[in-house]
């Protein structure tokens, strides 16, 4: 395993706590469904005495392209732009997309590309992806930054192995059919 060389400055023990805290915030999020109930509970404990004691030294000014989730998750936008790759890319049935909505400006890119995915486009402020679901009724669906919030949401709260699998970038197909539904029916309809 790399290590970093401690650094003289000040603001090095902040920064080391801040870098591993979604990291033991994903293995305590493992433990809790995988393991042990209780050593997950340990844990975020633990991660809630270094938050408290780790003084926040960000810049308020910066604004972060990160999901917040339960108050405890930090989710990134390329988590949940590589989840919902395999969405768009897969063979889930229930849905077709029928129209792009550019946002006004592209502050997330999943890849460097000259051409944004259209994975981007409800990864950022304006911007969305129409689509028809095909299941028994009809319905135009949209989804955008604001859906996806919630959807995560109700992902972590109602389907904890698939937001586990998001966090830990376990990824697949069937994660991201969940996180989709989430998103738009903020349930599983389709199973």
């Amino acid at each position: 395993m790399h290590k970093k060389k401690p650094s003289t400055n000040g603001n090095n023990l902040s920064a080391t706590v801040d870098e591993c805290l979604p990291t033991l915030e994903a293995l305590a999020l493992s433990l809790q469904i995988y393991g042990n109930e209780d050593d997950g509970a340990k844990l975020r404990s633990v991660i809630d005495q270094l938050r408290s004691a780790s003084p926040d030294t960000r810049p308020a000014a910066k604004v972060s392209l990160d999901f917040v989730v339960n108050n405890t998750f930090k989710v990134s936008r390329q988590q949940v732009a590589n989840t919902l790759w395999h969405a768009f890319t897969g063979a889930i049935p229930w849905f077709r997309v029928i129209d792009k909505v550019v946002p006004r400006e592209l502050r997330f890119r999943s890849i460097d590309q000259t051409n944004p995915g259209i994975v981007d486009y409800p990864l950022n402020e304006g911007g969305a992806i129409r689509m028809l679901s095909t299941g028994p009724s009809e319905e135009l669906l949209e989804l955008h930054l604001d859906k996806i919030a919630g959807g995560l949401e109700t992902l972590a709260n109602c389907y904890p192995r698939h937001f586990a699998d998001l966090v830990n970038e376990n990824s697949d197909s069937v994660t991201a059919d969940a996180l989709l539904q989430c998103c738009l029916f903020c349930e599983i309809v389709y199973s």
